[in-house]
């Protein structure tokens, strides 16, 4: 199918779409707040981690569509370029959060889902690395 947007629309479209203060990072901060976690956001550290929590915690807010979740037993996008996206996303992830912990970090990754449908577990997932 071809894109209904001429490529200077789209250029501008995808522009809007922001990287920082998503609503699952925002739903996220709102969880540690109220769970009275301490937390500094988008500290300038490898990988740009969402948060950083008591100086030894690193959390990433993965979006489901965005970084693969079960990206092998779903069905994959029909466009070349998005299924290579992904996959690119997903091999960074696995590399980021190696480098990462073996520099000495706790490193936890929190899906969209999660955040949405499970936030107590989420909480858990937090407090029990903590």
């Amino acid at each position: 199918m071809a894109d209904i947007f001429t490529p200077e629309k789209r250029s501008w479209v995808m522009s809007r779409i922001r990287s920082k203060d998503t609503k699952i990072e925002k739903a996220m901060a709102s969880l540690l707040r109220k769970n009275r976690i301490h937390y500094r956001k988008y500290p300038k550290l490898f990988g740009n981690p969402d948060f950083i929590i008591e100086k030894k915690v690193l959390l990433f807010c993965d979006g489901d569509f965005w970084h693969g979740y079960r990206y092998d037993k779903k069905k994959k996008p029909q466009k070349k370029f998005w299924r290579e996206k992904i996959e690119r996303n997903m091999k960074r992830d696995r590399k980021v959060t190696r480098t990462l912990r073996r520099d000495g970090w706790s490193v936890i990754r929190i899906w969209e889902h999660d955040i949405q449908k499970n936030p107590d577990r989420c909480v858990r997932k937090i407090l029990n690395v903590l």
